[in-house]
């Protein structure tokens, strides 16, 4: 795609990120205004916004909003009211995520709080955010949903991750059979590693791996119905030897 078609793709279009404050979010933020969006970035609080704000500024021709709102809230009448005001919307991107505790930990010593933190944490929230944002949607928009690949293959020693998001995968996928194309296009996006900001800051990149900026890109195709992977609700986009397929590689 070339820079001119990127910058017009979303015109006139209004995109909310759920999540838009980490490092995810913020790439597929900028990439979106770089697409032309009014994107309505959320998260909970005004100074992570500000940074993000700030981070975006230069990033292209569409317009940022910031809202601090806590999609995952249960309350999500109250969520619904607050975004409202932004008027029906085309887009919605749903990136938010709990990795879990980074001392790695074996099904049977895992508590029963820390298992009851990460169901509330990692499917709950998302359930919360589904059922939040997907009413504020045209019919003819799209929710994008991402979780990782550990919905797919055994995590040994974090499996609380792979559980939920397994769990998330089901979710959006019954969503998807739910509204049977009487509402919003729903996608599950099935990601591996991603490069993000915060991640090449410690190290961790590899450019074999998918860039949260692509992750915007392949979004807004799919939100304007612009891509050849419109029609599949299941995705996967787990590095790019791979490529986006529609189903799980091997």
């Amino acid at each position: 795609m070339n820079d001119i078609r990127e910058n017009l793709l979303l015109s006139g279009r209004t995109v909310v990120v759920a999540g838009a404050t980490g490092g995810i979010g913020e790439g597929m933020t900028r990439t979106l205004l770089r697409q032309g969006a009014t994107v309505v970035a959320t998260g909970r609080t005004e100074e992570r916004l500000a940074g993000l704000a700030a981070y975006a500024k230069d990033a292209g021709p569409g317009t940022l909003i910031t809202h601090a709102v806590d999609v995952g809230d249960p309350d999500s009448e109250s969520v619904r009211a607050q975004l409202s005001g932004y008027g029906e919307l085309d887009g919605a991107v749903i990136t938010v995520g709990d990795w879990g505790s980074p001392e790695r930990t074996g099904i049977l010593d895992t508590s029963t709080t820390e298992w009851q933190s990460m169901i509330a944490s990692n499917l709950t929230s998302h359930f919360h955010a589904l059922r939040a944002l997907t009413p504020l949607l045209s019919r003819d928009g799209a929710l994008v949903h991402l979780s990782g690949f550990s919905a797919e293959i055994p995590y040994p020693f974090s499996a609380l991750v792979g559980a939920t998001n397994a769990a998330k995968k089901s979710l959006v996928s019954s969503l998807t059979a739910e509204l049977d194309g009487a509402g919003p296009r729903v996608y599950e996006l099935i990601i591996g590693p991603i490069r993000t900001r915060p991640r090449a800051a410690i190290g961790a990149d590899s450019p074999g791996w998918f860039s949260a900026e692509d992750l915007g890109r392949h979004a807004g195709r799919l939100i304007v119905g612009d891509s050849p992977h419109t029609a599949a609700p299941l995705q996967y986009l787990i590095t790019r030897a791979h490529g986006i397929r529609t189903t799980p590689p091997k």
